[in-house]
């Protein structure tokens, strides 16, 4: 039974004795012919063989094919097993289709394929930086005209600009403190405010131990997004004063944190929607608004670093505001991520 891991193999030696069977069947049918008795018995040995036949086609045969199925389809969407396929206990389609699926699993995780993987984003980083110096270079520009001019407003709102952008788009490190992340979002809020005034507010709630939690790591652009939605969809569309807030808390090895505001809210039916596809949907988003876009690939960069364990819940009420909860380890190195993401 060396072969018994393959599907393909499994499927031969289920026909071959369902075929075996079914030509001793007929043969004992013959030879028992004018017998009713064996005849009533030999019917009856036939429904238990033709049962005792499905349940082991389901078991051996249609659950390990679905499973290969639900594999393949999330290779098609860009996901890989983290950990390498075991030769003796997991189902293989066929002994090329393991073999493929272990030779792929070793080009992913050689030194030459981190290196080109390497190459390729310091190429797309040096593309990158092209461009963002002639974005500085024109603000800083604009900046000095303004001051001359004697226009702080004007002065304050470029230098604010670059700094967001000098963020963004320079800073490529996949991970930074949760003050840097803040610090980011203080600056969005600033350009916001020259557009809206006092009509809108942001508040920080900071952790007591604060000067601990501030070193945590967290996925790069996390908040900002989050805070950009709900001043474009919650604050902005209400009337009145509105207020958006970021709570930081520590929960044990958890890192809490929250994105509130006062705004218009979403209804029942939208809201389930969207939690439903939020942490299981790699294309949620596509076609619907910008926000759930935002959501998404905020979501999607926490699985990713993390593992499927942390995630992004929503709460809303209509007319009354929504809550962004976002669950994340508390981590301030990549040694404890590469830990907790083998954890979960």
């Amino acid at each position: 039974m060396k072969n018994s891991r393959y599907l393909s193999w499994r499927i031969r030696f289920f026909a071959a004795l369902m075929l075996a069977s079914y030509l001793v069947f007929v043969l004992l049918a013959v030879m028992v012919e004018k017998d009713d008795t064996a005849r009533l018995f030999l019917c009856a040995a036939a429904g238990i063989l033709l049962a005792a036949a499905l349940l082991v086609f389901h078991y051996w045969i249609h659950n390990p094919w679905r499973q290969i199925q639900r594999l393949l389809t999330r290779i098609g969407e860009g996901y890989f097993p983290e950990e390498k396929p075991n030769p003796q206990g997991e189902v293989m389609l066929s002994p090329a289709f393991g073999k493929v699926i272990e030779k792929t699993y070793d080009l992913r995780h050689s030194q030459q394929y981190h290196m080109m993987n390497k190459r390729q984003i310091q190429y797309l980083a040096l593309q990158n930086q092209i461009n963002p110096h002639f974005l500085y270079n024109t603000l800083d520009g604009i900046r000095s005209e303004a001051l001359l001019e004697g226009n702080a407003t004007v002065a304050e709102m470029s230098e604010a600009l670059a700094t967001f952008f000098r963020y963004t788009i320079s800073k490529v490190e996949n991970l930074v403190t949760i003050e840097e992340e803040l610090e980011n979002c203080e600056t969005y809020f600033r350009i916001q405010q020259f557009r809206f005034g006092d009509r809108l507010k942001l508040e920080i709630v900071k952790d007591e131990e604060w000067d601990k939690l501030s070193g945590c790591l967290i996925p790069k652009l996390t908040l900002q997004p989050i805070l950009e939605n709900s001043i474009i969809h919650g604050t902005e569309l209400k009337l009145g004063e509105g207020i958006s807030r970021i709570i930081i808390r520590r929960s044990g090895r958890l890192l809490l944190i929250r994105v509130s505001d006062n705004g218009v809210g979403m209804d029942e039916e939208t809201l389930q929607k969207l939690n439903s596809r939020m942490n299981t949907d790699p294309d949620i988003g596509r076609g619907e608004g910008s926000g759930s876009i935002a959501l998404a690939n905020v979501s999607n960069r926490i699985h990713l670093i993390f593992g499927e364990d942390y995630h992004i819940h929503v709460y809303s009420i209509e007319n009354h505001g929504t809550d962004v909860d976002i669950t994340l380890p508390c981590v301030y190195s990549e040694n404890e991520i590469e830990k907790v993401k083998n954890l979960s």
